[in-house]
């Protein structure tokens, strides 16, 4: 029996938000945040505010729920081994080690044992698995660890006034080096929003185990403080509209997708040849017809509302394939045959109308759709009221054929089924929400 059937215990963080006091700035020790948090603009910040607690989503059809990742009661035992109660994202990469493979995966605001002083909140985690075997769900290996039983904050925040948190948004191996995208988030606004100093490049040349930020990768947001730590020297450029990002490694070069701080934005694209990964200066960027140096010229490869980007090849598919949350809080799917697009339109992986607390969709590299003719497709997705990540699966068979444009073709034909947007499968019936297993109260 699947584990997502059993009992689960409350994971929820430990304060209600935003703090007293309104805002939604805290300094420095002064408790647990929702970091990553933001929801559709007419529900609450956080869920668990309102007293509600997270249920697990038992589906049928295209996409199934395979089992809780992390919090009490997920078989990769959490609370215990990493002192980890509450955490969100899940973002996935592999660590290109052919001697030792894993998939690394990155973690945003996380939240321990409510009863010591700060709730044992730290920025980010990072989790390693050697796991293949995903249809019964993903064990964690080990993560890098503060203590025994306390999983440590790779990237930890400045605890200078105007941070708030740190939180990873992609991550890429490039000849035996991880590296991150991460953001150093100023404050929180509106649901969905947020203000950002700036985003870096960490690396760590040891499997994860230890990150320095890289000198001269800051690209400086909108926060007022423009927070920059001397380690990361000059920021590069200033780039708002480059804050959060989604890697893509292909044909020698690594892709990165680009989006603005929040969940609103459009994504341009640049990319840079692997080895020159750290040279912020050797960035191109797809001007919708070339690759060009000013990042001001990047045309929108995906209009907007994009939320927590992913991209990967489909082996499945013979074609690349985009993840995200749109500007309905569904989980969807695009589709290209070249990294710059044109993309197809979205189809539905999961709809807001089955699981309205989900963000975030992180492809996981050893899907059997990514690295070979399989159909599954495996990914993470967080949820507000749960505040955990879930491992995910779509039987992409499931998902309507769709036949790339002929752009030899001199007259508008009538297949329109690369552009379409296909229809919501929970008002279809191809997925039902069978349950809402209620996670109980701690």
């Amino acid at each position: 029996m699947l584990t997502v059937l059993s009992p689960v215990a409350t994971a929820a963080p430990c304060d209600p938000w935003p703090p007293a006091g309104g805002g939604g700035v805290v300094g420095a020790g002064s408790g647990s945040l929702s970091g990553s948090a933001g929801a559709p603009a007419d529900t609450p910040a956080t869920p668990w505010a309102t007293g509600e607690a997270g249920y697990i989503p038992i589906l049928e059809g295209r996409t199934t729920t395979v089992e809780l990742l992390t919090g009490p009661t997920s078989p990769n035992n959490t609370v215990d081994r990493f002192g980890i109660s509450g955490t969100d994202l899940g973002i996935l990469w592999e660590n290109g080690d052919a001697s030792d493979p894993q998939v690394m995966m990155a973690l945003g605001d996380t939240m321990g044992d409510c009863d010591e002083p700060g709730d044992q909140w730290r920025s980010n985690i990072l989790f390693r698995s050697s796991d293949r075997a995903l249809a019964n769900g993903m064990r964690i290996d080990d993560a890098p660890m503060e203590r025994s039983g306390l999983a440590k904050s790779i990237l930890p925040r400045s605890n200078l006034p105007g941070e708030v948190t740190v939180i990873p948004t992609a991550g890429v191996e490039v000849d035996g080096t991880q590296y991150l995208r991460y953001m150093s988030v100023a404050s929180w606004g509106t649901p969905g929003e947020w203000v950002t100093n700036y985003s870096a490049l960490a690396a760590s040349p040891d499997n994860g185990e230890n990150w320095t930020p890289v000198a001269g990768t800051a690209r400086t947001g909108t926060g007022s403080g423009g927070l920059i730590p001397s380690v990361l020297g000059a920021p590069f450029t200033t780039h708002t509209a480059g804050q959060m990002s989604a890697f893509l490694k292909h044909d020698g070069y690594v892709y990165e997708y680009l989006t603005p701080s929040g969940r609103s934005g459009a994504v341009t694209l640049a990319r840079v040849p692997e080895g020159s990964i750290e040279d912020m200066s050797a960035y191109r960027f797809w001007d919708g017809r070339e690759w060009v140096g000013d990042h001001r010229f990047a045309a929108q490869v995906v209009n907007p509302r994009v939320s927590e980007l992913s991209v990967s090849f489909s082996a499945h598919l013979g074609r690349f394939i985009a993840l995200y949350t749109n500007g309905n809080n569904d989980i969807v799917m695009r589709q290209a045959a070249s990294p710059e697009g044109p993309w197809s339109g979205e189809d539905i992986l999961l709809s807001y109308t089955h699981v309205p607390t989900l963000y975030g969709a992180f492809i996981h590299p050893w899907s059997p759709a990514v690295e070979t003719v399989g159909a599954d497709l495996y990914f993470t997705m967080s949820t507000w009221d749960a505040y955990n990540v879930f491992l995910m699966k779509t039987d992409l068979n499931q998902i309507p054929a769709r036949a790339l444009p002929n752009p030899a073709a001199r007259m508008r034909v009538s297949d329109d089924s690369w552009t379409r947007d296909t229809p919501d499968p929970a008002e279809t019936g191809e997925t039902v929400l069978v349950e809402r297993r209620p996670i109980p109260e701690s």
